[in-house]
């Protein structure tokens, strides 16, 4: 099912209000280097799912979650002036691990083209 025009339009200016408050506002050492790689908006407009990578290891994503939770009323109401909305949404982080998941299908593939390659 696909997103509306409206829900587009409210994820990409949630996403940039977001990203801005994360990097500049939020001094909180455990958020780590976060980059927002998505958003998507519930059909109301009341949940923002936000989807982030952190640069580093498993820990490093794990102290960037809990940070972002810690941070969310603080987030939402930095974003509230940014996205003249009635009801500013609920912010829900998620770890993107699609990266993640695209490296071991390629190692996967790369295997596989490696063992075809030793019984020719």
């Amino acid at each position: 099912m696909s997103a509306s025009v409206r829900q587009r339009k409210v994820a990409d200016q949630v996403k940039q209000a977001v990203s801005y408050v994360i990097d500049r506002k939020i001094k909180d050492p455990d958020k780590g280097f976060v980059t927002i790689t998505h958003v998507r908006m519930s059909r109301d407009l009341q949940i923002a799912s936000i989807y982030f990578t952190v640069l580093g290891e498993e820990t490093e994503t794990e102290l960037s979650l809990a940070a972002l939770n810690r941070a969310s009323n603080f987030i939402r109401s930095e974003i509230a002036p940014e996205l003249k909305l009635r009801v500013v949404p609920e912010l829900r982080f998620f770890v993107d691990d699609t990266l993640e998941y695209a490296r071991k299908i390629d190692k996967i593939l790369q295997n596989i083209k490696k063992k075809d390659d030793e019984d020719e």
